[in-house]
């Protein structure tokens, strides 16, 4: 069985090297670690890279990622973000599950707060208003169906990637997981959790509460309305994107950033109600540390 594991790097170096470093660690290693260098400075410790000269998001690395390891023949590829730690034995549990349930094509452990507690197992989607959420409680001992699988630490199978394909690489960041997960299951393909499978994920918040950046207000913004623009269901999906973008605004003004979450959300409305897609306007774009 040839497994391989894609970690899309964009940040600062130290958090790609500890996510290799967990994975180093596994009870079971993947064959072969790729690291897509969005930005161009990964130092090529540990792993191999392919930079393909400008930023791709992640949906781009996921799609350049799968392209590589199935080109030569991988028969399972792990896609992480880079700020993602693994447990010793979280492979090993999904490729487990994996092989219980053929039909399961995207498979993901439960995923801890860096600072403790549960951040994800389970994702919930509203098709209608285009309305996702996390579930934070665990639904059974073994692997179980559900919405949508974050892309934070995705296991896909082979053959699923060659019958679905890849991540939208339209949607470059945010929902695209969320979109992947809708394609696979309309083709019949699982979206399954597996709770003895276990990531710790470094999740960005203030006083306790999640906050998003410009970029990422405009992205969520964008993508869900871009997701609902195709389904042919803007008008349910529009006033909660608004309310959701309301929000966020509040927040930043209390970080004294509400005018750039204020622009980024407004074009992130223009952009999702056109259907644009691809990268976000280059005065949102996170500044490399």
């Amino acid at each position: 069985m040839s497994v391989w594991a894609v970690i899309a790097h964009y940040g600062e170096s130290a958090a790609t090297l500890a996510t290799i470093a967990s994975l180093r660690a596994g009870s079971v290693q993947p064959d072969e670690i790729l690291v897509i260098d969005n930005q161009g400075d990964f130092p090529q410790e540990g792993a191999r890279a392919a930079t393909p000269g400008r930023n791709l998001g992640f949906a781009g690395a996921i799609a350049l990622g799968a392209s590589e390891a199935l080109r030569a023949g991988a028969e399972w590829v792990w896609f992480l973000n880079n700020d993602a730690e693994v447990a010793a034995g979280c492979l090993q549990a999904l490729l487990a599950a994996g092989d219980d349930e053929p039909r399961a094509g995207l498979l993901t452990p439960v995923i801890e707060h860096e600072a403790g507690g549960i951040w994800y197992a389970g994702g919930t989607v509203d098709a209608r208003r285009m309305a996702v959420g996390h579930e934070v409680v665990v639904a059974a001992q073994g692997a179980y169906d559900t919405g949508y699988a974050t892309g934070c630490a995705v296991l896909a199978r082979g053959v699923f990637l060659r019958d679905v394909g890849s991540a939208d690489e339209a949607l470059f960041m945010y929902f695209e997981d969320v979109e992947w997960s809708l394609r696979a299951r309309a083709r019949g393909w699982r979206v399954m959790v597996v709770p003895s499978a276990r990531v710790r994920h470094s999740v960005a918040r203030r006083r306790g509460r999640r906050v998003w950046s410009p970029t990422a207000v405009y992205l969520l913004t964008r993508n869900r309305l871009v997701l609902a623009r195709r389904a042919g269901r803007m008008c349910p999906a529009l006033a909660p994107a608004v309310s959701w973008g309301l929000r966020q605004w509040i927040k930043g003004l209390a970080w004294r950033d509400g005018g750039r979450i204020r622009r980024a959300f407004f074009a992130g409305l223009r952009d999702g109600i056109r259907g644009r897609g691809g990268p976000p306007p280059t005065g949102f774009a996170r500044r490399r540390p």
